[in-house]
């Protein structure tokens, strides 16, 4: 693995607590998908098949509204992933991502992300912690953001 995708691993939240080693062996997993601005990453209500890693460039998260709008709720740059909860829950897809500008993503299969929990059981229970990690902040944030605009 090149020392930029390691450095990628090392700086995504959901692999902070592990070694070299460990992004070693997931980043032989990953592959490398590119889009160009305005090509579709996720689609609301489709089968999640990967979860992302993005190097460079921004995508968009965009969520249906219940009038059929879309509203924009983030924008994810380098050191971001997206793609977590349908690789967890096997769900669809809770929003719709559109790459914002042109980008480049390391993708790790729903297949492939099996294939890793159940030969590396402590490093799948790893990638485990770190998602829930991530979720749970996330979560967090969602909260404090509610209770705001409850509040305004």
């Amino acid at each position: 693995m090149n020392p930029q995708t390691l450095q990628l691993l090392r700086d995504t939240a959901i692999f902070e607590q592990l070694d070299d080693d460990q992004l070693t062996r997931i980043g032989q997993r990953l592959i490398n998908l590119e889009f160009e601005t305005g090509d579709l990453v996720f689609r609301e209500g489709a089968p999640g098949r990967y979860i992302c890693f993005v190097i460079d460039g921004n995508l968009e998260v965009l969520k249906e509204t219940e009038d059929g709008n879309r509203v924009a709720i983030a924008t994810l740059r380098s050191g971001h992933s997206v793609g977590e909860m349908s690789i967890i829950d096997g769900l669809t897809c809770s929003a719709t991502v559109v790459a914002q500008t042109p980008a480049r993503v390391l993708a790790l299969t729903r297949e492939d992300f099996d294939l890793l929990v159940d030969d590396e059981p402590r490093l799948g229970a790893e990638i485990f912690r770190g998602i829930s990690r991530l979720l749970s902040m996330s979560l967090r944030k969602t909260s404090a953001d509610l209770a705001a605009a409850r509040a305004r």
